[in-house]
């Protein structure tokens, strides 16, 4: 018997067998409560990273892009600036580790269904699709340094490259320089109806493949999949600024 605690005037004695039973309670009720969804969006939200829709190669590191912000955590990548390979090199930094809570969300297998149907209405068939999973291997990080944000920047802003920084500030539009992107193989497992023929599966998993700009996952009918993309964004949180645009400047961040 463990001594207990004087309550009003009497006590109230616990025994190790009831704080037993109160922790399983306390354990049971905490696995029932229901979780918010996880999606890859509030995944990437979580560690300060934007997804990028579609995943795709553009917009790496050290790259000037303006920003469209989309919903719920979202935003596309509209290059601004054409950078020359050759002006990166060495200045961007790989790394394979990546934080072990992320990882584990990241390699699960995530329900995009509703996303990705929404960009893939204009494609005759979809009624045939079912339900449609994510999943992120090999996951990378590439970063670059302040300095060689700078450097790249100050490389970049001349000539036709200021021009349309200038002419996206003047629109109403964010221009931002990437700080860091998250990379990784990424597979789309396509769940079909019962009723659609092997031809008919076949053919609506190349049109998908290609309105993705993905690729026919080798020895399957039924998975789209491409190499090294970036699907998550952390930009520098200052945007780019010229003299020569009007209008107001807005952070690389959602208001």
């Amino acid at each position: 018997m463990l001594p207990g605690k004087v309550v009003g005037r009497g006590w109230f004695w616990l025994s190790s067998g009831v704080i037993v039973a109160i922790a399983l309670v306390m354990v049971a009720v905490y696995a029932g409560y229901p979780r918010k969804k996880q999606t890859i969006t509030a995944i990437l939200s979580e560690t300060g990273y934007f997804e990028v829709v579609p995943p795709s190669t553009f917009g790496g590191p050290g790259t000037i892009n303006t920003i469209e912000y989309l919903s719920n955590g979202r935003l596309e990548l509209h290059p601004t600036c054409e950078v020359d390979p050759t002006l990166l090199v060495n200045k961007i930094q790989k790394s394979r580790t990546v934080d072990r809570d992320l990882k584990q969300s990241l390699e699960k297998k995530l329900d995009v269904s509703a996303q990705v149907t929404e960009k893939l209405s204009a494609v005759a068939g979809m009624q045939q699709v079912e339900a449609v999973k994510l999943k992120l291997e090999n996951a990378n990080i590439l970063l670059i340094s302040d300095e060689s944000l700078i450097s790249t920047r100050n490389a970049l802003l001349k000539s036709e490259c200021e021009d349309a920084v200038a002419q996206n500030i003047s629109s109403g539009g964010v221009v931002c320089q990437t700080r860091s992107v998250l990379e990784a193989d990424v597979v789309y497992e396509i769940k079909y109806s019962n009723k659609i023929s092997m031809e008919e599966k076949a053919k609506l998993t190349s049109e998908i493949a290609a309105k993705l700009d993905l690729d026919v996952h080798e020895g399957a009918d039924d998975k789209v999949s491409g190499s090294q993309l970036f699907f998550g964004i952390r930009l520098s949180p200052n945007p780019i600024v010229m003299k020569t645009a009007a209008g107001e400047v807005n952070p690389c961040t959602r208001k």
